[in-house]
């Protein structure tokens, strides 16, 4: 059966059941305001075991049942994202206000990053103004500077970008981007185009001064990613889900592996490791020009970074041409011409990393047809959000 769960009621359990946990203080002033904190009042340990209850009903009512379902909690819950991206609107600089998507909550702190990420963030918003950098209205679309974008690494090395509009001048956006690279940390500041009515924190690169790139250490492995980048958001945590990830693929030497939506490489280098071959498959180009960076920068040569959509590449593939496939697809999932591709492929395993159970939950059902699931936990990515990841392990019955 299908889980009856929306993302909608899934939200609202997760919520409802956090609610009912120990009341803290919350560190942050702007806890109860902002949206980029949910639960920040109440105990870490009360939001872990809310996320724990409510997934094993979510899998449930999905017909999936495994031995024990745990969620691995963040080893700190603050200060752990590796990338943010906060708003610049009519002379406020901050996150919106939660349940109100134009209302923007002007931050004087930010416990989601380091407190010097986020003073290097703030004083380039700062230095824009003093400059004459006109802040986006998001009513009226007008206006220039959109996003402020931090990316941080381990070292908590700085990666920045502004996101404006079209236009501009190139001499004024110069002296913003020695303002970014005179902050702590800061090894690099892009100017990124959005000059779309979608308000989104990514952007058609203008310019960059500094390094173009920012490295991020993960595992076994050194990756390299850009302003526009997807990369694992936990700074604590990333390291177990990739590891977990690759021992549960568990591919030996004579395997040919696909590390499907696999971006800059982060699953698929080590992956590379233990397998004959691995196919990497992007559907973003400019993840896979990094994948192919990042591969010559670890000294891996089995490594096959291919910019394909996944269900393209996967039609191509004859039928037990596969044995481990591991998966990472974006919150809409897999979808089911996608599961009927693995199906007809059939590897002996397949390692599902999902942002959204809820369609992992809905693409699991298809592929029960010819898979036992032997494993899922959760990970704890977004602490004091309703927002978690998981890895779901399934082997080939029969």
């Amino acid at each position: 059966m299908v889980t009856t769960f929306t993302a909608k009621t899934l939200r609202k359990a997760v919520m409802a059941r956090t609610l009912t946990g120990q009341m803290v203080a919350p560190r942050c002033p702007h806890a109860l305001e902002c949206g980029g904190c949910a639960f920040q009042d109440r105990s870490y340990a009360d939001q872990v075991i809310a996320k724990t209850d409510v997934l094993r009903e979510l899998y449930a009512t999905g017909g999936i049942t495994v031995d024990e379902f745990i969620v691995i909690p963040s080893p700190n819950p603050f200060a752990y994202r590796t990338r943010m991206d906060y708003v610049a609107t009519k002379g406020r600089f901050g996150l919106r206000a939660r349940g109100k998507f134009n209302y923007i909550i002007e931050l004087t702190t930010c416990h989601l990053i380091p407190p010097t990420a986020f003073a290097a963030a703030r004083a380039v918003w700062q230095r824009a103004g003093e400059l004459g950098i006109a802040d986006y209205d998001i009513r009226m679309h007008t206006g220039f500077l959109r996003y402020i974008v931090v990316r941080r690494n381990a070292m908590d090395e700085l990666l920045l970008a502004a996101v404006t509009a079209a236009g501009g001048d190139e001499e004024t956006m110069t002296e913003l981007a020695m303002t970014a690279l005179a902050q702590a940390g800061v090894v690099g500041f892009h100017w990124l185009i959005n000059n779309t009515l979608t308000d989104v924190s990514f952007g058609e690169p203008r310019q960059h001064w500094g390094s173009a790139t920012l490295a991020m250490r993960i595992g076994e492995m050194t990756c390299f990613i850009g302003p526009n980048t997807f990369f694992q958001n936990n700074v604590y945590l990333a390291d177990r889900l990739i590891g977990d990830a690759v021992a549960a693929a568990n591919p030996n030497p004579t395997m040919r592996v696909a590390d499907l939506y696999g971006g800059v490489g982060a699953i698929g280098l080590h992956l590379a490791r233990r397998a004959a071959v691995v196919d990497c498959v992007e559907a973003v180009a400019e993840s896979v020009t990094l994948a192919r960076h990042n591969a010559v920068v670890n000294g891996i040569t089995n490594f096959n970074p291919i910019c394909a959509d996944t269900f393209d590449y996967l039609h191509a593939q004859p039928s037990g041409s596969l044995p481990v496939i591991v998966a990472d697809p974006p919150r809409t999932g897999l979808g089911p011409q996608v599961c009927k591709e693995l199906l007809r492929i059939g590897p002996q395993r397949i390692v599902y990393v999902s942002c959204n159970p809820l369609t992992q939950v809905n693409d699991l059902h298809i592929l029960q047809a010819a898979y036992r699931i032997t494993d899922v936990r959760g990970y704890d990515m977004f602490p004091h959000t309703p927002h978690i990841e998981t890895i779901a392990v399934l082997e080939r019955s029969g």
